[in-house]
Order: C-alpha cells, then sequence, then structure tokens
C-alpha cells in the first residue's frame, strides 16, 4: 500500500508512509485533550493512511480508536486500510449488517458508518457508543448535522476528537468553528503536484448555462430551475466531450437525477458507454454501477452528489462538470475526483460547463480556510491583490480552443495570444521610467510577492533565534492581513537586501518607540 492510501484491498503490506503524513499523525499524537482539530488535507493525501496511522499509535499505546465514515464507499476504503496498518483481528466494523463483518466492542480499532452509529444509538446509547480514547472524523465538513453533532458532544468529555477534509467547511459556505477549535494544514495541493502525489489539471471552458433569475438557497443555487436551466446544454456538452475527451475514463457530474438520466442516455446515443449513479438507485445497483466503472467497463460516470467525496478512480482522467455551483466546497470536490496520479504522468482534464472555474478558481490556488461559523469560511488567497499572485494567477479562456489558463498570455495549446486591454497598455507605460546619461544607479529591484516575502521572514527568524509568530506578525504588518497557514509548508528563503533593510528598519522605529514610552 502506498501513502495515498485507499481502495488498496485487505492484505497486511507495509506502509510507505510520506513525510507530511508522519508529520500529522506526530500532531494528532501530540495536541490537546481538549483540542478539536481539523487537519485540511487534499484529495490524494492520504487521508485515511493517516487516521489509520494515528489509530496504530493509539493501539501501540493501549489505547482504542472509532474512525467515523459517511457513506459506503469510504467505509469500506477505510476497513482495507485499517486491516492492513492495524491487523484485521484488530479491528471491527459498524455498519448495516453484512455477511463477515461484526462489531466487538473490546477491539481496539472501530470502522464505524455514522448512519448505523445514529439508527443504533437511537435504541440503546449506553451500550452502542463505542467506549474510545480518539474518534477521528472522515470528510468532516459534513459532519455539523444536528444528529452527528449528537455523536460528537457525546465524546466531547471522553475521548480527542480530531476531523479530516479537504474543505474545511459547510457547503452553505459557513465555517465549522461551531464545535471545532482549529484548522492545522497539512500539505498543499501544489506540494503534491510538485512531489507526483497528484495530476496536474488542464481547464477547457465551455458555454455555460443562464443562471439569470435561480434563487440563492443555503449558499447554493436551487436545484429545481438550475436543472431546467443545464438540461438544455446537454448536447454541448456531449459534442465537447467527443471533441476534447473521447478517449479518457470520465466522471459527469449532473445536477439532479432528471439531468444526470438525461446526460447518461445521450452518451449512449452516441456508442459510449455510460451509466447513471445517483440516490434513486437501490445500494445494489449503485455498488454495481461503481465495480463496472473502477473495472473499466463504463467510460463515462454520471453522477449527482455520490462521487463528488470520497470517491477514488485512478484511472479517472477527465472530470466533467456540468453542475454550476458557488460552493467552494463542492467544486473543489469534484476537480479532486480526477487529480490521482497517473501511470504515465499525464494530466487530468476539467471540462467546465458550469462556469465553476471563473467564478471559483482553480484546484491548485491557495484558499485560505476559517473556523469562524456562520461566515464565509474560504477565499482565493490566489486572487487577493496583496498576495503577490492575483496578476500571475488570473485566468484567461482561449477564443480558439476554450482552453483555460493562467500564468502567461499565450495559450500553451494552440498559441492564441491574450490581446492587451487599454488599460494594460496604459499600465505598461506607467512603468516605463527615462534613464538618461547622468543616471546614479539603477532602480531598485521588484519587492518579492507576499509569499516569498513570508518565507524570508521565517527564514531569517529561524536563523536569529526569533518565535515563529514574529514572521506572523512582521508579514502583517507589511501586507495588513495574517498569511495562509499553508505558507508554513513552504520552503525557506534567505531574505534578499531589501527585506533585510525592511527588516531593520521595523526594529530601529520599534526600539526608538519603546525609549519613547
Amino acid at each position: 500500500m502506498d501513502g495515498g492510501g485507499r481502495d488498496r484491498g485487505e492484505e497486511k503490506v507495509k506502509i510507505e508512509t510520506r513525510e507530511y503524513q508522519a508529520s500529522d499523525v506526530d500532531y494528532a499524537m501530540g495536541h490537546g485533550v481538549n483540542d478539536r482539530v481539523i487537519h485540511c488535507a487534499p484529495t490524494g493525501s492520504g487521508k485515511t493512511i493517516i487516521q489509520c496511522l494515528i489509530a496504530k499509535r493509539e493501539m501501540d499505546r493501549g489505547n482504542s480508536t472509532a474512525i467515523l465514515t459517511p457513506r459506503n464507499e469510504i467505509f469500506t476504503q477505510t476497513h482495507g486500510a485499517a486491516a492492513s496498518i492495524c491487523g484485521a483481528n484488530n479491528v471491527s466494523t459498524m455498519r448495516a449488517k453484512r455477511q463477515g463483518e461484526y462489531w466487538n466492542p473490546m477491539n481496539p480499532v472501530h470502522v464505524i458508518s455514522w448512519p448505523t452509529l445514529i439508527a443504533r444509538v437511537r435504541k440503546d446509547k449506553d451500550f452502542w457508543f463505542p467506549r474510545v480514547d480518539r474518534v477521528l472524523v472522515d470528510e468532516c465538513h459534513l459532519s455539523m448535522a444536528p444528529k452527528i453533532l449528537e455523536i460528537l458532544n457525546h465524546y466531547e468529555l471522553k475521548a480527542r476528537v480530531d476531523g479530516y477534509t479537504a474543505t474545511p467547511a459547510r457547503q452553505t459556505g459557513r465555517g465549522l468553528g461551531y464545535y471545532f477549535t482549529e484548522i492545522k494544514n497539512v500539505v498543499s495541493v501544489r506540494q503534491l503536484i510538485k512531489e507526483g502525489y497528484l495530476a496536474p489539471v488542464e481547464y477547457y471552458g465551455a458555454d455555460a448555462p443562464d443562471l439569470t433569475g435561480i434563487k440563492i438557497r443555503k449558499g447554493d443555487y436551487e436545484v429545481g430551475k438550475l436543472s431546467k436551466a443545464c438540461v438544455e446544454l446537454v448536447g454541448d456538452a456531449i459534442d465537447n466531450w467527443l471533441r476534447l475527451a473521447s478517449d479518457r475514463h470520465t466522471i459527469t457530474f449532473a445536477v439532479d437525477i432528471r439531468h444526470c438520466e438525461a446526460l447518461a442516455d445521450r452518451f449512449n446515443r452516441v456508442g459510449i458507454k455510460a451509466e447513471a449513479l445517483h440516490t434513486g438507485l437501490s445500494q445494489g445497483d449503485r455498488d454495481r454501477v461503481v465495480a463496472a466503472f473502477k473495472a473499466q467497463k463504463i467510460q463515462v460516470l454520471v453522477n449527482v452528489g455520490i462521487a463528488s467525496y470520497g470517491f477514488d478512480a485512478p484511472s479517472v482522467r477527465c472530470v466533467q462538470v456540468c453542475r454550476p455551483t458557488k460552493s467552494i466546497v463542492l467544486h473543489l470536490q469534484m476537480i479532486g475526483r480526477g487529480m490521482r496520479p497517473k501511470p504515465d504522468g499525464g494530466e487530468c482534464m476539467v471540462l467546465d460547463h458550469a462556469g465553476n472555474v471563473p467564478r471559483l478558481g482553480m484546484a491548485d490556488d491557495l484558499f485560505r480556510w476559517r473556523l469562524d461559523d456562520g461566515k464565509k469560511a474560504c477565499d482565493n488567497w490566489s486572487r487577493h491583490p496583496k498576495s503577490g499572485e492575483a496578476e500571475e494567477s488570473k485566468q484567461y479562456e482561449c477564443q480558439e480552443c476554450r482552453h483555460i489558463f493562467s500564468r502567461q498570455r499565450i495559450c500553451p495549446k494552440c498559441g492564441w495570444q491574450v490581446p492587451f486591454s487599454k488599460r494594460d497598455i496604459e499600465a505598461k507605460d506607467a512603468d516605463l521610467v527615462p534613464i538618461g546619461r547622468n543616471t546614479a544607479k539603477p532602480l531598485p529591484p521588484d519587492w518579492p510577492s507576499y509569499e516569498v516575502f513570508y518565507a524570508m521572514l521565517r527564514h531569517y527568524a529561524q536563523e536569529k533565534g526569533r518565535k515563529p509568530m514574529w514572521a506572523v506578525f512582521t508579514f502583517e504588518k507589511k501586507a495588513k492581513c495574517r498569511p495562509p497557514h499553508e505558507w508554513n509548508n513552504h520552503a525557506l528563503v534567505p531574505p534578499s537586501p531589501r527585506v533585510l533593510n525592511y527588516i531593520r528598519s521595523r526594529e530601529i522605529a520599534f526600539y526608538k518607540a519603546k525609549q519613547r514610552a
């Protein structure tokens, strides 16, 4: 089993632990009893492996652990990983009755389907609540429903509670601070792509549906009218897929069952083997469709919600998004389904028929997550004017091939060049400075991006023996906001002369103010 984690069977195998996984396990084992920590780990980072390694460490200490999973597909994957890491005889299971599965309250590791636990504690709370020292909540962004909160509140004073998710916010956009007390960033998407643990993504845009007049309910578009608007573009979605991705194993995201069935039907009409996957199917039919898709007997899986989280199929090379959303949680979860690394090192293609990428951003943008309950929990820092990335990450859609790209003005696919606007030309003219013969010295170099500036501050703090928060406060003084947590995972950079001068000027100002006080 590799460190990516899911769907590798239940045989006893050696685990190759990645550095950031080991670091997160150490953090989880060391944090306070009253700290309820969300571990923010992107798709493909191996959240299941991390949880099972924590369970193994607790078992070695003589403690017991419960891993709570929200649905059957994730339960199966987690059970396999736990059996491999902790030993099958040490793992008990709790879900709707399955042949060969049993729950033994004396076992040190429990893999639990939380819908099953909710149903059973209604009958007998004293018996069915596992007596454990640690509770790990997978996909914890789903855990704010009242019935699940009842379970978490039960363990609040009895066990350490840790949550794992790629997107620590509710689908409405609100934070998870009602229960959790801290967010720990495990690793960034950019780092995972750089190290080969995730596939890079190519984005293609298409005509998005007309969303005029569609109401927003609970932070997202109202499904009924949204479905009507999207069904009209079914033909366009199939035509673009045939043009760009006809040789790729594909997951398609639809708005509702009607839209899902219409897309699957249109794929089959043009000779593409496709199946619809939604809650209208029985559990047996859902299992059959998922198994056939993972065995690549089906080329296109059209689904409503089921494959948006906890669904792993490394063979997927295309994600077709036909479901407009205002939810950054749903947006990132959908794109993440295609980002598992490919054997040939190839990229994942995202066909955006919903306008979500221009609206919400790319998967490797820098997102800042907050716990604030009742407020917007996420900002796309890459689009923040003070991040130093706003201009660099500006997105363009090629007018020739519809490829969506950033960080350059020439389409990498066909060579089309983004024309300069009048504002661009005026800005370029304003930047030109005449240099005469008597110029004493060149202009000072540009100030580094805020990401690099923070890396320089961290380097200086480490070199001078300063506390880590010194870098945070110094950054905040300059940028008027705090740096994203995940920047703490970036490599240190020696300060440039200009940054050193800035640091010294701040220190001089501080000491002078102290003397006057």
